[in-house]
């Protein structure tokens, strides 16, 4: 019913709510009654089929009930392979994995070498019964169960006043080298010919400065005109042509006077042979200063005077100090002294000295040669066997020592804190030496 409870409209079908009802609103619509063509009617759905579902069993769904279950295949519904891809190895993987095993090998050496040091301490039956995780190394600091739960408890052996093991960080002393005279000094600057000669240029222009602020103020005399023959007449005019005669003879005078003067100048300048000794000696000393190096040489034959005589004198030349040892087998050479004298020694024993000449003074020679003189001898060589650096000299002087034997050679050079040169000397072989070399 609408309003005042009047009946509704037919056309107007409401719902319980009071809303107007579509659906059958448009049932009650008109439909037109007409002829249309056939194909713009539109096809009557088909009736769907109705199928025959048949719900599963409890029994058929758990697959633990089938009878025919087998628990061992586990899921073998199939899988998607998947597909391996082209993977690089990366750079150092081998070496790492190397380095790891060498390393696991040399901790595996050293655990067995610690076990054997135990063994033959006694103390395999402690070790026996520790915890195998706890390392041979730590039993030491492990003082109540020898286990690492000690460190919890703060009962480590590390602050007792006999244990190696100690809280503080020792700093040792620093100590200079032996032989360590401090950095080496800057070198002098090198200078070219074109540069020397300009320094030289300009100084000498300093000192006539000098000279001529000197003559200004009357401290010293002017110096009196230069002349020579190729300017006679440009410097004396009138007198030259007066007397020709007199005047080159005074020139000639003056130039022989100034050349006497340049010439006794000289020799002032020159060291007397006690300066000159003094000098040499003094820069000997100042290479002694610098190091001290040590060369040990080994002749085959040393017996020729000639040979004693070079090897003496050069020696005291160059202020070495050392010893000649002289066996019937070879002799020994050692020389010690600064970087310079040595390296002038060491030309004079490998290249300038001819060891294979055995001629002596009055010996025949050429086809006056007996055959006696013809005997082969063995080959005469020098050999430096040993060089380095010692803190100090070993040797007061250089001196020449016979040694017949070995033991007289060795208690010779114990003195001196030298006996292994000899023993170096003695197993030096020429042959051994160069095939070490072609290695």
């Amino acid at each position: 019913k609408g309003g005042l409870r009047v009946e509704a409209h037919p056309a107007l079908l409401l719902d319980q709510s009071g809303k107007l009802d579509l659906k059958r609103a448009a049932a009650l619509m008109p439909k037109p009654n007409f002829a249309t063509v056939k194909a713009n009617q539109r096809a009557a759905p088909a009736a769907s089929k109705q199928e025959l579902k048949v719900a599963a069993s409890e029994e058929m769904t758990d697959v633990t009930q089938n009878p025919y279950f087998d628990p061992r295949a586990g899921n073998i519904a199939p899988q998607r392979r998947i597909r391996k891809r082209f993977k690089f190895v990366s750079k150092g993987k081998y070496e790492t994995l190397g380095n790891q095993m060498r390393a696991q090998a040399k901790l595996e050496k050293l655990k067995s070498e610690i076990a054997e040091s135990v063994k033959k301490a006694g103390m395999e039956a402690e070790l026996d019964s520790l915890d195998k995780a706890i390392k041979v190394l730590n039993i030491l600091i492990l003082a109540l169960t020898k286990t690492y739960n000690d460190i919890d408890a703060g009962l480590t052996k590390i602050e007792d006043e006999d244990s190696l093991i100690t809280w503080f960080v020792q700093h040792p002393v620093p100590i200079k080298p032996p032989g360590y005279n401090g950095p080496p000094p800057p070198k002098p600057l090198i200078l070219t010919k074109k540069e020397q000669k300009k320094l030289r240029k300009q100084r000498r222009l300093e000192l006539q400065k000098e000279k001529q602020d000197k003559i200004r103020l009357g401290l010293l005399p002017p110096d009196q005109p230069k002349v020579k023959l190729s300017n006679l007449m440009r410097v004396l005019t009138n007198d030259a042509i007066q007397d020709p005669t007199m005047i080159e003879a005074k020139v000639r005078k003056e130039m022989q006077k100034r050349h006497e003067t340049h010439l006794k100048a000289n020799e002032e300048r020159k060291l007397t042979d006690e300066q000159k000794r003094e000098k040499r000696k003094r820069k000997l000393e100042e290479d002694s200063k610098k190091a001290t190096i040590i060369c040990v040489f080994k002749v085959n034959d040393l017996s020729h005077p000639k040979m004693k005589f070079k090897v003496d004198t050069n020696a005291q030349q160059l202020g070495l100090t050392g010893t000649v040892i002289i066996n019937p087998n070879f002799a020994v050479i050692i020389v010690e002294g600064g970087p310079k004298a040595i390296k002038s020694y060491k030309k004079l024993m490998l290249r300038r000295i001819d060891w294979s000449d055995t001629t002596r003074l009055g010996e025949a020679s050429g086809d006056q040669a007996t055959e006696e003189q013809m005997v082969p001898v063995k080959k005469n060589k020098c050999s430096l066997i040993w060089e380095g650096e010692v803190k100090e000299h070993r040797f007061k002087g250089f001196w020449f020592k016979t040694c017949l034997t070995e033991k007289m050679a060795r208690d010779y050079l114990k003195k001196h804190k030298g006996e292994h040169y000899w023993d170096l000397a003695a197993k030096y072989s020429e042959e051994e030496f160069e095939f070490a070399n072609a290695l």
